[in-house]
C-alpha cells in the first residue's frame, strides 16, 4: 500500500520525526513530572489526566497495513477514523504516513451519518467529498478491499513547546476493541494491550530538537517500533483477520 497522497505546501511543512519510547509506570511518572515542569499543556486537554482518543482502523484486504508496520517497510500509510473523548460531532478521516523516519498527517472531516454509512461498508459517501483524502479512501477500498479493522482507544496526555514545534505526548490504557468496529457502541467492550500498565511515549519534532529538552527526556526506556494499531491487532489475534 506505498501510495503517495497529493501534498500541499502547508501539509508539506508538517513532515515532523517521531519517536516512541515504552514506559514502565514508574518511569512516565517521573517524566511526566519533569516535562509539566517545562512544557505547555495542550488547550484541548479538559483536564489533567488527558483526553480519550479512539480510532477506528482500516485495512486491506491482504492486511498491508498491518504487514508493511510488521516488517519495517519505509514508506507506508495507515487510515483510520478518529474522535475525541467520544463526541461524535468531530470525526475525523486521517492518513498517517510514515516516510524513513518522519511522519506527515491529511486529515477530512466527517460527518456522523457518513461515519456510519462507513461502518455499515458504503464508502461511497466519500464521493461527496471534495477532498484528495477521501478519494484515495473510496479508490483502496474498490480496489484493495480497504475495511474497518480494529478499535484502538487510550488516554492521552500531551504537551507541546511554544517555541518549535516539539510535542511530546503520553498514552496510557492502550486497549482494543474486542467486540465492535464502531467507536461509538456502548456495548464496546476492551482489553487492554500491557498488562502492567506500561505507558507509550512519543516525542514528535521538525527539523530541531532543542537539547534541554533532550536532556529532559533522558531515559533507559527502551524505543518502541512497534505501533497501537499493530499491538492492538495482535492483541486480538485472528479475530483481526476475520473482522
Amino acid at each position: 500500500m506505498a501510495i503517495t497522497l497529493y501534498e500541499n505546501p502547508l501539509t508539506q511543512r508538517k513532515k515532523r520525526h517521531e519517536i516512541k519510547i515504552l514506559l514502565t509506570y514508574p518511569q512516565y511518572i517521573e517524566l511526566r513530572s519533569r516535562v509539566r515542569g517545562i512544557l505547555t499543556p495542550d488547550p484541548h486537554m479538559p483536564g489533567p489526566e488527558g483526553y480519550l482518543i479512539r480510532s477506528v482502523y482500516m485495512d486491506t484486504v491482504k492486511n498491508d497495513a498491518y504487514y508493511e508496520k510488521d516488517s519495517g517497510v519505509a514508506h507506508r500509510n495507515k487510515f483510520r477514523i478518529r474522535a475525541y473523548n467520544n463526541d461524535d460531532s468531530y470525526i475525523i478521516l486521517e492518513n498517517k504516513e510514515k516516510i524513513e523516519d518522519r511522519i506527515c498527517k491529511t486529515d477530512a472531516r466527517l460527518t456522523r451519518a457518513d461515519y456510519d454509512a462507513i461502518l455499515a461498508g458504503d464508502f461511497s459517501v466519500l464521493a461527496a467529498y471534495d477532498d484528495p483524502l477521501c478519494k484515495k479512501v473510496l479508490g483502496l477500498h474498490l480496489s484493495e478491499g480497504l475495511n474497518p479493522k480494529v478499535i484502538v482507544e487510550y488516554y492521552r496526555e500531551a504537551f507541546t513547546h511554544p517555541l518549535s514545534m516539539v510535542r511530546i505526548t503520553f498514552d496510557r490504557l492502550i486497549a482494543a476493541g474486542t467486540n465492535t468496529l464502531d467507536m461509538f457502541d456502548e456495548r464496546l467492550v476492551t482489553a487492554p494491550v500491557f498488562p502492567k500498565r506500561e505507558v507509550v511515549m512519543e516525542v514528535k519534532y521538525g527539523d530541531a530538537f532543542p537539547m534541554y529538552i533532550r536532556q529532559l527526556l533522558a531515559t533507559s526506556a527502551p524505543k518502541l517500533a512497534v505501533s497501537k494499531f499493530v499491538m492492538c491487532c495482535d492483541k486480538l489475534k485472528n479475530n483481526y483477520i476475520i473482522l
